[in-house]
């Protein structure tokens, strides 16, 4: 029974580093996770990149970083062109973007947003 587990462990630890996107870890290093919020200031966003392990969107606003994960995931591939609309100034949990694909110009699906994570660096 106890090397099935250690097996089991073993393999888990494993997959790990496959399952995580490394530019997304790289990005993230050195930061703290805050209380997720429902909203970001889209005029006040001076970039986003994409990640494909898991699906998720990194903007930056200021000094803070908001990681944004959508429900379900988006199929992020060969860095998508992102295609929000929204009649406000404001970018929401709920609000559905379009992913592009970049060399193409063909569109790939949609996706809903997620809570905002705002990572700060570390004090």
């Amino acid at each position: 029974m106890r090397v099935p587990m250690i097996l089991t462990l073993a393999v888990l630890a494993l997959a790990r580093p496959a399952l995580a996107d490394p530019k997304l870890d790289k990005a993230l290093t050195g930061k703290v996770a805050g209380k997720p919020v429902d909203c970001i200031s889209l005029p006040r966003v001076r970039s986003s990149t994409t990640f494909t392990k898991p699906d998720s969107i990194l903007y930056r606003v200021g000094r803070v970083s908001y990681l944004n994960q959508p429900a379900g995931g988006c199929g992020f591939r060969m860095d998508p062109i992102i295609v929000s609309r929204t009649p406000t100034t404001q970018l929401c949990r709920g609000d559905i973007i379009s992913v592009v694909d970049r060399g193409s110009r063909i569109p790939m699906g949609s996706c809903g947003l997620g809570s905002f994570t705002p990572y700060t660096a570390a004090k």
